[in-house]
Formats: structure tokens, C-alpha cells, sequence
């Protein structure tokens, strides 16, 4: 059939070129044979042609021609598009077993490529991994190095965002510690363990310091308020105001919501109010109740 379909088309193309050139030739049974009708007439046949070519091909034949589709996409990786080629041929074809042997194939290596993917997903986790901890590691090096060469401190004043810089380095430090102690790797566990007692002795000495140096900004601040601001206490823990003002315990109040939470980041352990400075009697005001020595972490 299909050695006559060619024959039949080859034909059909021989008659285009003579008819082109003289219709009538072709169209004897036109009375007015024209190209335009010729032209007609032969993509009519072709079609024709192309119609009876599809309705002769035999099941084997489309079959045939899936499996070759279905080669092609497994050759560049589109397995679903294999699949759905090899799964159109029917039980009752001859090339059915083919078809299932190259189904089981595709199986494998759709489940070879989904293996390769996970593993390539666990070497990249362990890559992260892995950089994280020499991240990590990295940070406590140069942050015991840093503390080993001596921080001074001394830019950290005379305003209290500049007090506030110091206390965010040591939550730093704070969080760098805690996160090297939970570590599973033993070398970042010593470095923290290292770290640790460097960044409590600093502390130990810098938050009395801080204290005092914010009751001064606070009391060069309120001055004009008439309000007296200063520290007492064992490493200076107890912020004192004395003013008039304080005389109504609305205003006492009112006050310590405003502050709290600046008083509390530094430590202070008491606030305390008098109407004068002198006066014996104070209302106070409890806020942060640990140790300098606690390590600065979520402090509010």
C-alpha cells in the first residue's frame, strides 16, 4: 500500500507540472480548464492521498512508531512523554512485550533519576552544613581573637545609643556563645566554652560602669525638670530620681512606664523616687533581678 500511495503521489506531481503548463491536458473533462482549478484539483488528491495513507497504516506500523517516539524521549530524559507513547500499544500487539520491557526501563530510570536527585539534595544539605559549622567556628576564632587583643570600650558613651551599641555587642557575643554551646562539633564547643568567661568578666565590669555613665546623660537631661538622677547601690544596681514632680504617685507611674524597659536593658535593679532628695521614705520600682554575669540574651 504504501509503494502504491508513493507511486500515486509521484504521479499527481507529474501531472501539477504538465497541467501548469497546459490545463487542458489535464482536465479533459473541464470545459474551462484553468491553473486555478488544476492547483484545486491536485491538493484535493494529495489529501486524499494523505487520508487513505493514514487509515491503511496497520496497528503494528503506529506501534512501531511509538516505540522509536518513545527511544527518542528516553534518549533526552522526558520519561512521561516515553511513557505515554508506550502505554497506546495494545496487549494484542506484536510489539507489546517490546513496549513493556522498555516500560520496566523507564521505570528504573525515572526511579535512578529520583535517587540521584535526593542524593544530590543530601550533599547539598551536608555542604550547607558543613560551611555552617566552619562559619561558626570561624566567628568564635576571630571573636576570642578580638577579645584577647583587648575592646576598648571607651567610644561607647555620652549618649545613650552609644551605651545601647555596647549592650548589642554583648548579645552578641551572648548569642554566639549559646549557639556554640549547643553545637554537636566538639571544636566550637571549647571555643565558646573559651569565649564565655572573657565575655562575663567584661561584663562584670562594664554594666556598673554603664549604669553610671546613663544616670549622667539622664540627669543632664532632666536638670532643666527639675529632676535629680543618680546611682546607689552595690554595682550601682539602684537608679535614683528626686523631684517635686514625684510628690503625686500618678506621676511616679507614669514615669516608670516610660523608662522601664531602657532601665531594664541595663541591668538596673531598682528605680527608685523621692519628692526631695533627701527625704528617708522612696516609692521603688523592681525591674531586672539577675547577675551582670548572666549572659545578654533576649534582654527587655
Amino acid at each position: 500500500m504504501d509503494a502504491f500511495l508513493g507511486f500515486l503521489t509521484f504521479v499527481l506531481f507529474i501531472a501539477l507540472i504538465v497541467g501548469l503548463i497546459k490545463p487542458s491536458i489535464i482536465l479533459r473533462w473541464s470545459k474551462k480548464p484553468t491553473r486555478i482549478k488544476l492547483f484545486g484539483f491536485w491538493i484535493l488528491a494529495i489529501i486524499t492521498i494523505a487520508i487513505i495513507d493514514a487509515l491503511s497504516a496497520s496497528a503494528d506500523d503506529r506501534a512501531k512508531s511509538n516505540i522509536t517516539s518513545a527511544h527518542k524521549h528516553i534518549v533526552k530524559g522526558l520519561y512521561e512523554n516515553a511513557i505515554s507513547d508506550l502505554k497506546n500499544i495494545k496487549k494484542e500487539n506484536s510489539f507489546y512485550e517490546e513496549a513493556q520491557q522498555l516500560l520496566k526501563k523507564t521505570d528504573s530510570l525515572i526511579k535512578i533519576t529520583e535517587e540521584n536527585k535526593l542524593l544530590a539534595k543530601e550533599a547539598e544539605r551536608a555542604k550547607l552544613k558543613e560551611d555552617a559549622l566552619t562559619n561558626q567556628k570561624e566567628q568564635l576564632e576571630r571573636e576570642l581573637n578580638s577579645v584577647n587583643a583587648g575592646v576598648d570600650f571607651s567610644s561607647y558613651r555620652e549618649t545613650v545609643e552609644s551605651l545601647q551599641i555596647e549592650l548589642i555587642l554583648f548579645g552578641t557575643w551572648a548569642r554566639i556563645i549559646t549557639d556554640g554551646e549547643k553545637s554537636e562539633n566538639s571544636e566550637i564547643q571549647k571555643l565558646a566554652k573559651q569565649l564565655k568567661p572573657k565575655v562575663v568578666k567584661m561584663q562584670l565590669k562594664e554594666f556598673p560602669i554603664l549604669r553610671k555613665e546613663y544616670s549622667k546623660i539622664v540627669a543632664a537631661k532632666l536638670w532643666e525638670n527639675d529632676i535629680e538622677v543618680s546611682v546607689s547601690g552595690s554595682g550601682n544596681k539602684h537608679i535614683n530620681f528626686s523631684g517635686g514632680i514625684f510628690a503625686a504617685n500618678k506621676n511616679k507611674q507614669e514615669f516608670q512606664k516610660q523608662i522601664n524597659e531602657v532601665v531594664t536593658m541595663f541591668r538596673f535593679n531598682q528605680a527608685r523616687y523621692r519628692w526631695y532628695k533627701g527625704a528617708d521614705e522612696y516609692t521603688y520600682y523592681t525591674m531586672y533581678v539577675g547577675k551582670d554575669s548572666d549572659l545578654y540574651l533576649n534582654e527587655k
